[in-house]
This record gives structure tokens, C-alpha cells and sequence, in this order.
């Protein structure tokens, strides 16, 4: 496995490259001290996941984010910040991050975050993060009729319990027990709810559920939307 890390910092990136070896002995990681040059690297040889700061001074990790998505779709990309507000997670969400970790993380965290992200099953956020987004979402007042907005998009009682949930970052087997449901059934009422809130995936329909106020934040370990 090929990991690209991505930041301005010699010493934020000398101490995330042996982090990452600690947690993949075997990956072959290379640095990159800005968008530019992470470009080059990838064009000479694709990494399997890159690991990208938001706030670069040639061009910041959001621009560098949608040109990784752009030329390399496929590739998964985890925002890495100290800025844990909602706007620059938003932008980041919604042109295709596969997490947003704070610089606080642990390497445990990252390592989980790496991982959740090449299985392709999900999301990784900070719980800082997540907290954000809904506190934005109910200060810009989107998230203070919840009921309402719940009606508007018709859910019932249960799909909105399961929306709220799976926007704390919980799997459908953890769903499915807190729920006393069988993971069968949060599946069919998951597909329900995509397509009365018309999205086609996890991360969409939890961002949906921040805007709606939909479902309070558990503080603890990272959330994944998977």
C-alpha cells in the first residue's frame, strides 16, 4: 500500500510518516510539502490513500482534495486540520473526503480512519467535528424544527431513530442492536430514508441529518458513517 502524506510542516510530516509505518510496516509512504508537489508524486506513481493538511500556503488541502478527486476518483483522501469548523468540513465532505481528522487524533484514530477509508465501508470524523456540524446546524437555525423537517421529507418515527444514529456514526449491526431490529430491516428502512431524503449514500444522508437536527452526537471515539 502506497500512502501519500500531504503538509507544509517538515516535522508535522516526519512524525505522521513513522505514525503511519508504526500502524503499516509495509506501506511505502512518501511526502509531499504542498499541493504541487503531492501533484507530481501522484502523476509519477498513484498512491492507494493520501493523507492531505487543509490549510497549505501554495494551495490549500480543499482545492488539492477536488484535484486528487478529480484525476484520481478512486483514491481516498483524509483531511487532516486543526480547524475543526463546520464550513471547512462541509466543503470537505461534500468534494468527496473520506474523513476529517483533527491533528489531535491519536495514532490509534488514524490508523482506524486509514483503514475504514481502503475498505471503501465508510467515513471517519472527529467527534469535535461532527458536534460542530450539528451545533452550526442549529445556530444557522436549520437544525431547531427537526419534527418539521422530518415530516417534510415524510420519515417515520423509526427511519428517523435509525437516521439519527447513523449520523452519531453507528454501523448497521450496532444499529440493528440498539434498535433490537435485524440488520435486514435497518438496511430496507436505510434505503428508504436515501431515497426520501434523495441521496445515494451514508455520508449524504448524515449530512442530511445535521441540517435537519436530526439525532444528538455521542462524545467519545471517532464516528465513522459507513
Amino acid at each position: 500500500m502506497r500512502i501519500l502524506i500531504v503538509d507544509d510542516h517538515a516535522l508535522v510530516r516526519r512524525g505522521m510518516y513513522h505514525v503511519v509505518l508504526e500502524g503499516f510496516p509495509d506501506a511505502d509512504v512518501v511526502e509531499a510539502d504542498g499541493a504541487a508537489s503531492a501533484l507530481v508524486l501522484m502523476r509519477e506513481k498513484a498512491a492507494d490513500i493520501a493523507l492531505v493538511d487543509v490549510r497549505m500556503p501554495d494551495a490549500d488541502g480543499l482545492e488539492l482534495l477536488r484535484s486528487l478527486k478529480a484525476d484520481w476518483p478512486e483514491v481516498p483522501v483524509i483531511m487532516l486540520s486543526t480547524y475543526e469548523n463546520a464550513p471547512y468540513v462541509k466543503r470537505a465532505l461534500s468534494d468527496g473526503a473520506s474523513g476529517y481528522l483533527l491533528k489531535d487524533a491519536t495514532p490509534e484514530d488514524l490508523a482506524q480512519a486509514i483503514n475504514v477509508a481502503m475498505s471503501g465501508s465508510g467515513n471517519v470524523l472527529s467527534p469535535r467535528v461532527i458536534q460542530n456540524l450539528f451545533e452550526d446546524a442549529a445556530e444557522s437555525g436549520s437544525g431547531s424544527s427537526g419534527t418539521s423537517r422530518r415530516n417534510e421529507f415524510s420519515l417515520t418515527a423509526r427511519e428517523n431513530d435509525i437516521l439519527a444514529l447513523l449520523a452519531e456514526g453507528h454501523s448497521n449491526r450496532e444499529i440493528a442492536g440498539r434498535l433490537f431490529l435485524s440488520e435486514k430491516t435497518v438496511k430496507a428502512h436505510l434505503a428508504a430514508i436515501f431515497r426520501k431524503l434523495g441521496v445515494t449514500n451514508r455520508t449524504q444522508a448524515a449530512m442530511a441529518a445535521v441540517h435537519m437536527g436530526v439525532g444528538p452526537v455521542v462524545p467519545g471515539s471517532l464516528a465513522r458513517v459507513d
